[in-house]
């Protein structure tokens, strides 16, 4: 019988969501046959309001700096195209775990609204 995870359909921006509060950022490197090979692209840790405030980790291949400075603060953010699958983790007891991706990712601009009449 075949794994029902490799052909679960799943929607992954209503899932996610789309805006997420980004916490930091990492390399991800690949792998073949369990040695550690060229970093790939970035892996962008963040925290999603969809998914009950869980942090949920979005890779984004073929960039090897952020787009746009991070200082570490979280920062709000939206990605552009995302995709994602879901697999079990054997070694952590069968755990069903999300893996996300995406093909671009930049910060949400704070409008701040004027009261009063101030010009800038």
């Amino acid at each position: 019988m075949d794994n029902i995870l490799k052909n679960l359909v799943i929607d992954v921006e209503k899932t996610v969501g789309n805006r997420l509060l980004l916490l930091g950022i990492r390399p991800y490197a690949s792998y073949k046959e369990g040695v550690k090979g060229e970093q790939e692209g970035l892996t962008f840790n963040c925290l999603s309001e969809s998914m009950n405030y869980e942090k949920v980790d979005i890779k984004i291949a073929g960039i090897l700096q952020p787009p746009f400075e991070f200082d570490g603060t979280p920062v709000p953010v939206e990605f552009e195209e995302l995709n994602g699958k879901v697999w079990q983790d054997w070694s952590n007891k069968g755990a069903v775990k999300l893996s996300v991706t995406a093909k671009g990712i930049k910060p949400i601009e704070n409008k701040r609204v004027k009261i009063g009449g101030d010009k800038a």
